[in-house]
């Protein structure tokens, strides 16, 4: 992707973005330093991450964060980001479900509209067969 494609970029995490075009910030969606850098050194799993991330996240009002997003972007779309590569777990991911379960909206992965999110991963989406093999 292009960094000039992202106007309403929105980074969420603790530190800012490597994008000099990044230029929004929204550092009530990124997970606090403690857990992340437990996370990170592999003190905890993934699945207690997304526990304890998800409590984090239920303390916010989803509406109140999409507001928040809208007025800091002035008008433009805004894209959640972060420096995880698209193949790997991610917080972002596990954001984007939240807003998605709280507020009823549809968020679609930026040019990845037919992966689906699953527990912080991208996956392919399965589509249904009749056929079972």
């Amino acid at each position: 992707m292009k960094n000039s494609d992202i106007e309403g970029g929105v980074s969420i995490t603790l530190l800012p973005s490597n994008s000099p075009e990044i230029i929004f910030e929204y550092k009530a969606l990124a997970p606090n330093w403690r857990l992340w850098n437990d996370f990170k050194k592999k003190k905890i799993s993934e699945k207690k991450f997304i526990i304890e991330y998800q409590s984090m996240l239920n303390e916010l009002n989803s509406k109140h964060v999409i507001e928040h997003l809208n007025f800091l972007t002035g008008g433009l779309e805004p894209i959640l980001m972060c420096n995880c590569a698209k193949t790997k777990f991610c917080h972002r991911h596990l954001v984007a479900d939240w807003l998605e379960k709280e507020s009823g909206l549809i968020i679609k992965e930026l040019n990845f509209p037919d992966l689906v999110r699953k527990d912080g991963y991208l996956v392919k989406q399965k589509n249904p067969s009749l056929f079972p093999e």
